[in-house]
């Protein structure tokens, strides 16, 4: 049972070498909107770190910026990553209207010009039952 739990708490006990794919922000581009959700096409560059392809059968990522969900998506069927590259994927997302009301509140009255950023992504592989979870964060000094 020990062997079972922890064979499932990670994949890298499966390969001592493997490391985790990162993924990155691009591009985001307003699409058609819908009431209040406003819809996004979003560019996401994945990188492959390891000896084997990186075979993706859905994944979901959410963007925060200073803590608010701004974005959210999900995709499915993303071709497989050759080991050590990188592709970028056109993806579709949406965003609640009032999340970025919010968002706006907040950047109006807080002093300072830092904004921060949480990209979250969890992708799913066609045979392992657990996600990778992926986190990038940082700061963007505003003009």
């Amino acid at each position: 049972m020990a062997l079972l739990a922890a064979l499932l708490s990670s994949c890298a006990l499966l390969d001592p070498a493997y490391e985790k794919p990162s993924v990155h922000l691009v591009k985001i581009e307003p699409l058609s909107s819908r009431g209040l959700e406003q819809r996004f096409r979003v560019d996401l560059n994945i990188i492959n770190p390891n000896s084997s392809g990186l075979s993706i059968s859905g994944m979901s990522y959410t963007l925060k910026l200073n803590g608010e969900k701004v974005v959210k998506g999900i995709a499915g069927q993303i071709p497989e990553i050759p080991p050590y590259s990188e592709t970028t994927v056109q993806v579709d997302a949406s965003t609640n209207i009032l999340a970025g009301l919010r968002l706006i509140s907040s950047l109006l009255n807080k002093p300072g010009r830092e904004l921060h950023y949480e990209l979250e992504t969890k992708l799913r592989s066609g045979w392992w039952p657990v996600p990778i979870n992926i986190v990038e964060d940082g700061d963007i000094t505003l003009p």
